[in-house]
């Protein structure tokens, strides 16, 4: 059998969170059609997990893993919301990308923190929205000082992408699948 696999890591954005799909879902079946592999996609993800969260578990995670060198990282939304403070979370997430190139990862995708759609919503008010720029210009800066990592642009989406204002619906799993898979495929 001529497969490939890919781990994705994130939070409740991966997991696929008030949506019955999720985009690792949807990763393998685009990519299947792009390219010539049976893709097994691994999804290990938790609700409500910040940078600092998917650091302390990362080891446990990708350790057990075998057999997989491409990642996907999909974190920071709960980082922009709880008002994380922002050397604090590059230090984390650069971390989490160096335990993956220490573990042998060949290509790691990182993906821009999706817009927020600040509607009222107790948890993920107008300042959260507004923030979402310098998160992803730190990821932007880790992204650079790596040869194997690559920023992965979440396009298309838009308020109807989404179930509320940061969950995704199959819509926005789907155009979010499709970007990861566009920028597998490219590499």
């Amino acid at each position: 059998m001529n497969y490939q696999n890919v781990l994705c890591l994130g939070d409740s954005q991966t997991f696929g969170a008030r949506s019955y799909g999720c985009y690792p879902l949807y990763l393998a079946d685009i990519l299947e059609q792009k390219t010539p592999y049976i893709w097994r996609v691994i999804n290990r993800s938790t609700n409500g997990h910040t940078a600092r969260d998917l650091w302390f578990r990362v080891n446990y995670e990708a350790e057990p893993i075998k057999d997989t060198y491409q990642a996907c990282i999909l974190i920071g939304t709960n980082d922009v919301a709880e008002n994380k403070d922002i050397g604090i979370f590059e230090k984390y997430y650069k971390q989490i990308v160096v335990t993956l190139l220490v573990k042998g990862y060949r290509s790691i995708y990182c993906g821009q923190i999706p817009p927020i759609f600040a509607d009222g919503h107790v948890f993920f008010k107008k300042g959260s929205a507004d923030r979402i720029n310098d998160f992803n210009h730190c990821i932007e800066n880790i992204v650079s000082s790596f040869e194997r990592v690559n920023f992965v642009e979440l396009s298309g989406l838009d308020r109807s992408c989404y179930e509320d204002p940061v969950h995704f619906n199959e819509k926005g799993n789907q155009q979010v699948a499709n970007c990861f898979a566009d920028a597998i495929v490219s590499n």
